[in-house]
């Protein structure tokens, strides 16, 4: 919520719940950050920070939902998750895209469990059956009761929008669009999204982590941990030292670009355009090189577990070895991740080190995002 006068009467405030752990007023928070601290380690590790982020980050956030492919035709819809909150789309008559919350009006069982195709939406515990504008039509044994109106129930709304191929959910139906959100970017991603259209689809990666949601997306964020953390992975394939990796950061946009240095066989990467990634706050990003492109996301699942997939991608006609080696490469990177940020929250659960210090040069990105965390816990 934004205001304290809506907030709900069970939901403390950012500055409460720093009250509660005893930790420097949210003010204090803001100038240690631009000073070069972490945010304070107790953000982390308490479940009233992750129920503060559900109110007030991922039900308010575009968030990554599916390829534009699960939605070609009249009927077609798609299941997802924004934080906790379930979502259907759906592709209507009109050729419109719709998104709703993915619960039924009656008793709040899922619509449905699965992507698919049909001319109705029917919820399958009692059969109450939706348009795919969200309307309900029919109500099993509706005629036996009195003042009962399906013209005054429908589906919850949520936002959609398309971002090129991928299609984006935010779980709040005013929200700011999603092409002004990430215009500071733009420019940057229209060239990869292109690109990706090209690319056929693989695998899909997925991966439960011991760890909060934001240790998983700021390791993301930044590249300083790759010439250790992926000295066998990301940082054999690409060039990851400060002076040819580039960084950039705006409000709620990362971006990232490298060269490759190192190809099957030895054989010569000079001319080639190198790794590409892009990041929308809080929890989505797509990337590719000349070889393979990727999308995903990561979830809350609560405070101290997150959830995140990758779907990978592979340019047509690129030689069957190189697929191979950089779908291993990419699994044995995110692998890797996932060790390091399960142990990472070990060491923000343990109540003994209240704040960590940044490298900024290496890792303005992920002050940035911390910057855009505090700011959505307070707004």
């Amino acid at each position: 919520m934004t205001q304290t006068s809506t907030r709900k009467s069970n939901e403390l405030t950012l500055e409460e719940v720093c009250q509660r752990y005893d930790l420097p007023a949210v003010e204090e928070v803001f100038a240690a950050l631009e000073e070069g601290n972490t945010l304070p380690a107790a953000f982390y590790a308490a479940p009233e920070i992750h129920q503060l982020e559900q109110e007030r980050i991922f039900s308010k956030s575009w968030q990554y939902a599916c390829h534009e492919s699960l939605l070609q035709k009249p009927g077609d819809y798609a299941v997802t998750k924004a934080g906790g909150i379930p979502i259907i789309i759906t592709h209507g008559r009109d050729g419109e895209l719709r998104g709703f919350v993915n619960v039924c009006k009656h008793r709040l069982h899922s619509i449905a469990e699965e992507s698919g195709n049909k001319p109705i939406l029917q919820c399958p515990y009692h059969g109450w059956t939706y348009g795919l504008d969200g309307q309900l039509k029919n109500a099993p044994r509706q005629e036996r009761e009195p003042n009962f109106d399906c013209s005054k129930i429908s589906l919850a709304p949520v936002s959609v929008e398309r971002w090129d191929q991928w299609v984006f959910v935010n779980p709040d139906p005013n929200a700011e669009s999603l092409e002004s959100v990430t215009a500071e970017i733009r420019h940057l991603t229209d060239g990869v999204n292109e690109e990706l259209r090209q690319y056929e689809f693989q695998t899909r990666f997925e991966y439960d982590m011991d760890c909060n949601w934001k240790i998983w997306a700021e390791n993301a964020v930044e590249c300083y941990h790759c010439p250790t953390l992926h000295k066998s992975s990301f940082g054999k394939t690409y060039e990851t030292s400060p002076d040819d990796y580039d960084v950039a950061s705006g409000e709620n946009t990362i971006w990232h670009n490298g060269p490759l240095k190192w190809l099957p066989a030895d054989a010569d990467p000079k001319g080639l355009k190198g790794f590409r990634f892009a990041f929308t706050y809080p929890s989505s990003f797509f990337a590719l090189d000349d070889f393979v492109g990727f999308i995903g996301t990561v979830q809350p699942i609560d405070e101290t577990h997150c959830y995140a997939f990758v779907d990978m991608y592979a340019k047509p006609g690129t030689d069957p070895e190189i697929v191979e080696a950089w779908l291993e490469m990419w699994d044995q990177t995110l692998i890797e991740d996932k060790q390091a940020t399960d142990i990472q929250q070990v060491g923000y659960s343990s109540g003994r080190i209240e704040v960590g210090r940044l490298m900024l040069d290496s890792e303005g990105p992920l002050q940035a995002f911390m910057k855009a965390t505090l700011k959505r816990l307070v707004d």
